[in-house]
């Protein structure tokens, strides 16, 4: 699959929902198996406020650990989000998380069983706990992934003529993306870090919020007729049926529901020699 389909990996989201999922896992996990010696091997184990704070300190650490090892140091030593890579990252993860566990059940019980034996016998049976929260995380931010394009496409589908164009606009999280025909789009307004796309579906006039700077939606793009007029506003060209003008100011009238879009003077010059390159008013 290409690049794309892993960009939810980079986002603070997943990365949050990963600590907060392998740390809760492993924790009820040791409440309710009391692997690894934990209730030394005590067959009258009870469960006590001392005991569930006990255990308590290993989901921190790992809380801690995680977070510092996705947030600080997978920016810094994972440069490509490629599925090679994504095996890597993981399988140091899972030693990482092994390693810490083993320290501090060994600081805890006073370095009782502080022995390499023991070390490597820790790798192997937390990393077969923690491969199940790790993996189920990935493969469900995977699947919405995948859902959310699907969705997107569906919900924007129009009757294309053959020379129509699909037009793809991407924002920043996983899930900021509509595939538009450029027949079907008429304009793009800023909103502080976000950009309303306006567009027709079946007649009628619809929105979609991406979470995107306008100048590098525009960028993105890349489509001659999809123009920046104005620093709040990119327009379609292919849907202006007229030009208001006045001393201080310069609209844009779209078809089909007389929607106006303003143009400051720092792009008319340029809007005006686009519409013209386009023959918009031909």
């Amino acid at each position: 699959m290409g690049k794309s389909d892993f960009s939810f990996y980079n986002t603070r989201k997943y990365k949050l929902v990963l600590c907060l999922s392998v740390t809760f896992f492993f924790y009820f996990f040791l409440i309710y198996f009391l692997p690894f010696g934990v209730d030394n091997y005590n067959p009258n184990h009870q469960y006590t406020r001392t005991f569930l704070f006990e255990i308590f300190k290993f989901a921190l650490a790992i809380f801690a650990f995680l977070t510092i090892n996705e947030f600080v140091l997978r920016p810094f030593f994972m440069k490509r989000t490629v599925p090679k890579h994504i095996v890597y990252w993981s399988i140091w993860t899972l030693l990482l998380l092994s390693t810490v566990i083993f320290f501090l059940y060994n600081y805890l019980g006073n370095w009782h069983d502080y022995r390499l034996r023991s070390y490597l016998g820790f790798l192997v049976d937390c990393s077969a706990v923690l491969i199940f929260p790790l993996m189920g995380t990935f493969f469900f931010f995977k699947h919405q992934n995948l859902q959310s394009q699907i969705g997107h496409f569906l919900t924007t589908k129009v009757a294309l003529s053959e020379a129509d164009v699909l037009v793809n606009f991407k924002g920043q999280g996983n899930n900021d993306q509509i595939t538009l025909a450029l027949s079907s789009f008429l304009f793009g307004k800023a909103q502080n870090n976000y950009v309303e796309l306006f567009y027709l579906e079946e007649g009628q006039l619809k929105k979609f919020l991406l979470r995107s700077s306008l100048r590098n939606l525009v960028d993105s793009v890349q489509v001659p007729a999809i123009s920046r007029c104005h620093r709040s506003y990119m327009v379609n060209l292919l849907t202006v049926k007229a030009i208001k003008r006045g001393s201080q100011e310069m609209n844009l009238c779209l078809d089909p529901f007389d929607t106006s879009v303003p143009v400051s003077k720092s792009y008319r010059q340029r809007v005006i020699e686009n519409l013209q390159d386009l023959n918009a008013f031909a």
